[in-house]
């Protein structure tokens, strides 16, 4: 029988001799190899790095002629090229000593060209097809290497990192910074919100991570090559392109301004998704590695970012002072409480302006039909603007001076607490329900001079947290933050959102008021009226209660009607539903003091913490005028009954904390201290009032100027800028 030789596969051997053998070798004998190789290389850097550092010359100084340099470098670099091609030798043999020694098959793994041996026909024609058989699993191997196939736990691994940097950068990363940055407006911390935030965010992870596992070669390679790219497209849009974001105080985002920023961001993110599933299908291999290498990088890098949002809290929680006082805030105790004897209240509607006032007084004069025996002031001027400086005006009185450092003066300015002091030297127990004092430079003034300032007490303090409704709503805002421009607009939302969603609903019926932190919540606020009612408390033995409470008012976002109901009906969603819907809640609660037979001998004021206003770079060029309503005590049941009366005296801001103190007894002594009361202005009067307005860039307050008002506050022709102005530093609490 002839015998035949298979030579003409050598040369195909040959060729292929470098290739992955289909003939898989077992994975621990492969691993073990990897780990070899890295040890010696390991070592062989170290022990280069110990031979250079003995030979390592001392410094030495010499002359060399400029005519032999050139000879030499020559030399040098020969020694250099000598010395490399050693070490190479070095560095192979050690290796293949290394291979020996573990007894490491060098060509595992390989095509390998066997020995050549004489075989007959039927031994050809197996050898013939076993290398076909090799040639086609090479080249199914190769086709996959370049589309990128990877088995199951490489399509794990791969989809668990990107899925894990994507989710890590929008659900966790966005929301945790979010309310560390928001932590004075919001009820709940960063320690309240970081457990479920994290959780979510690991099972949202896992859950991705699932679903694109399920995928294969291509199809596996766009899917993950996309959500690593919206990874990478949402650190750049918060990182950079989010300048002049509008603030989230809940007035109307005019997005039409925001043009450009909407097609710059647009294009970004389109130019990113697009790289990405062009090179997944183009350089699967390269751009996946790339992709890896990169989320392993921003995941390293905000992971530093967030754990730094929790130094504050660990500095704060190693000063027992500072830690007590941050427990400290406003709360709901007392406000639904009043005295037989006597009440000063001011109710505080922002933003609710003159202008809004007279169009309810012409449109729907029934609004104002409970507030029988008020005088309202139309002729009124604030004192400053917005709602963080005109709540203090309000209860601290002072005013910057020309000259003096404006961050100085409001970090201080709860040391000018003459107002409150004389309220509590005068007899009057006071609660004071608004959470602009909540600043760390206010509080201890706040829990000084009130009942309601004071760590959370009571029934109902644990699990107030509604971990679904601060999900939804911190996923909300953070796609806000994260997103391109072109979405921003469906993911807006308004500071007070959160406090919204994310406290449960409370059974007003197991909860004690001292344990409920005070909002600006005017539905909440309404439903608890209605619940509790008001009634009288005399143990404190005070000459008489004084209420101060701050409202949302006329403020946007419009979400209540005049029924004081949540509405989805855009016909209602207006100044004027929500302004009637606030002065319902001051007729419930005159409804409440008439039901208590305590109406006539309570002293009771309206006003806002400031008029309409918006945030500008400019001088405003419109009056900005609160609305200033007032009923004396005293009166007699007739007087008290009669209807609203309107006055065009001049009065100004200030002039209400006169007006209270005078109420509650207060001597011409203490009242040389204030302006003059509401009740002693008169119509006619020459009287020039003072207001600040606030200047900002749209991320921050940046200078405060002063006006002068000679004459009626509703004309802007009356209104003149003093030349005061006061530059505004970056705040800090």
């Amino acid at each position: 029988m002839p015998q035949a030789t298979v030579t003409p596969r050598r040369t195909v051997i040959s060729v292929r001799k470098t290739a992955t053998s289909s003939v898989k070798t077992p994975v621990s004998a492969a691993a073990h190899k990897t780990r070899s190789l890295f040890v010696h290389a390991a070592l062989y850097v170290a022990v280069l790095t110990l031979v250079w550092w003995a030979l390592l010359p001392a410094i030495a100084q010499a002359y060399v002629d400029p005519s032999v340099m050139t000879y030499t470098i020559q030399a040098l670099a020969a020694v250099v090229v000598a010395l490399s091609a050693v070490l190479g030798v070095a560095f192979r043999r050690s290796r293949k000593v290394l291979f020996r020694l573990l007894k490491i098959d060098e060509n595992a793994n390989k095509i390998v060209e066997g020995a050549v041996h004489k075989v007959d026909i039927k031994g050809a024609e197996a050898a013939n097809t076993q290398m076909k058989e090799i040639l086609a699993a090479e080249a199914i191997r190769l086709k996959e290497q370049k589309e990128g196939t990877l088995k199951p736990k490489g399509r794990i691994g791969v989809a668990f990192l990107v899925s894990f940097f994507t989710v890590f950068t929008i659900l966790v990363v966005a929301p945790l910074e979010l309310v560390a940055n928001s932590a004075r407006d919001l009820s709940f911390n960063l320690n309240d919100v970081a457990g479920p935030v994290i959780l979510a965010g690991l099972v949202i992870t896992l859950i991705l991570t699932a679903v694109l596992s399920l995928l294969r070669k291509r199809v596996f390679n766009v899917a993950v090559a996309s959500v690593g790219a919206i990874g990478v497209a949402s650190y750049i849009q918060a990182v950079f392109l989010n300048g002049g974001m509008p603030l989230a105080d809940g007035h109307a985002v005019i997005w039409s301004d925001f043009t450009t920023q909407m097609i710059v961001s647009g294009i970004i993110w389109l130019a990113i998704i697009a790289a990405a599933v062009v090179f997944s299908l183009l350089r699967a291999r390269q751009f996946r590695t790339s992709l890896l290498v990169t989320a392993t990088g921003l995941i390293i890098v905000q992971a530093v970012g967030v754990a730094s949002l929790w130094g504050p809290a660990v500095a704060a929680f190693t000063d027992v002072n500072t830690r007590e006082s941050q427990q400290i805030y406003a709360t709901r105790d007392g406000l639904f409480n009043v005295s037989s004897k006597k009440n000063v209240v001011v109710f505080v509607l922002d933003t609710t302006d003159t202008a809004f006032v007279q169009k309810l007084y012409d449109e729907y004069p029934e609004t104002f039909a409970p507030l029988t025996g008020f005088t309202w002031y139309r002729n009124s001027v604030g004192s400053m603007i917005p709602t963080r400086y005109g709540i203090p005006s309000l209860l601290f009185g002072s005013r910057p001076q020309p000259g003096e450092n404006f961050n100085d003066f409001v970090y201080n300015w709860a040391q000018s607490d003459q107002y409150l002091k004389d309220i509590q030297d005068a007899g009057y127990q006071a609660g004071l329900y608004t959470d602009q004092l909540n600043y760390s430079h206010y509080r201890d003034t706040a829990q000084k001079y009130s009942i309601n300032y004071h760590e959370p007490r009571g029934r109902g303090i644990d699990n107030q947290l509604d971990v679904l409704g601060a999900l939804c709503i911190l996923y909300k805002t953070a796609l806000c933050r994260d997103m391109s421009w072109v979405f921003k607009p469906h993911f807006w939302y308004y500071t007070e959102d959160l406090n919204m969603r994310m406290r449960k609903p409370a059974n007003l019926d197991e909860v004690d008021l001292s344990s409920q932190p005070y909002t600006e919540d005017d539905l909440k606020y309404y439903q608890e009226l209605q619940h509790y009612g008001l009634s009288i408390d005399d143990s404190a033995g005070q000459k008489g209660s004084f209420r101060f409470i701050h409202l949302i008012g006329s403020h946007p976002p419009y979400i209540l009607d005049r029924n004081v109901e949540r509405t989805e009906d855009p016909s209602k969603q207006n100044v004027d539903e929500q302004t009637m819907g606030a002065y319902r809640i001051v007729a419930q609660y005159i409804a409440e003091l008439k039901r208590l037979g305590v109406y006539e001998n309570t002293s009771f004021i309206v006003t806002a913490d400031h008029g309409n206003w918006y945030s500008t770079e400019r001088d405003i060029q419109t009056p900005s005028a609160p609305v200033i309503m007032y009923k004396p005590a005293g009166q007699t049941a007739e007087e008290a009954a009669q209807p609203m009366q309107v006055s065009d005296a001049p009065v100004w801001h200030y002039d209400i904390l006169a007006q209270t103190l005078k109420d509650m007894g207060a001597d011409q002594q203490m009242l040389s201290n204030y302006t003059t009361p509401l009740d002693e202005s008169y119509e006619g009067e020459a009287r020039p009032r003072y207001y600040i307005e606030t200047l900002s860039d749209g991320r921050r307050d940046t200078f405060v100027r002063e006006f002068v008002v000679n004459g009626d506050a509703n004309d802007m022709k009356n209104w003149s800028l003093t030349g005061n102005e006061w530059s505004v530093e970056p705040w800090h609490d």
